[in-house]
C-alpha cells in the first residue's frame, strides 16, 4: 500500500451534474447526488442507472449553472434578482418556465 498524498487537481474532467428525484409524484424533489458527464444524455443515463430504480422523476441540472439558495439568503422584501451578495440568478423566470416545464414532459 502506498501512503502517497496526491495533491494534484484530477485530470481531464468531464462536467458535474446535480441530480434531483422525486420518489413518487406527490412528493417534492430531493438531491440525490451528482454525476459527471460530457454532455446531457450521458448525464440522464449515468443518474438514471444509479437513481432510477427508486425515482417517479429525475431532474438534472449542470453544477456550474446551480445556484444554492439558503434561508438567510432568501432575501424577502428583497427585489427579484437581488441578494446581498450580489449573485444573480443564471435564467430570467420565463426561460425557467420552459426549462422546468420541458423537464416535466421528459
Amino acid at each position: 500500500m502506498d501512503d502517497k498524498t496526491v495533491d494534484a487537481p484530477r485530470g481531464a474532467t468531464s462536467r458535474e451534474w446535480e441530480v434531483f428525484c422525486r420518489e413518487n409524484e406527490s412528493e417534492p424533489l430531493t438531491h440525490a447526488g451528482s454525476v459527471s458527464a460530457p454532455t446531457a444524455a450521458v448525464a440522464r443515463e449515468q443518474a438514471a442507472t444509479l437513481f432510477g430504480h427508486a425515482a417517479a422523476a429525475l431532474w438534472l441540472c449542470p453544477a456550474d449553472e446551480t445556484v444554492r439558495v439558503q434561508e438567510g439568503d432568501l432575501g424577502v422584501g428583497a427585489a427579484a434578482g437581488e441578494s446581498d451578495d450580489g449573485a444573480t440568478p443564471t435564467m430570467e423566470e420565463g426561460q425557467m418556465d420552459a426549462e422546468t416545464l420541458r423537464g416535466e414532459a421528459e
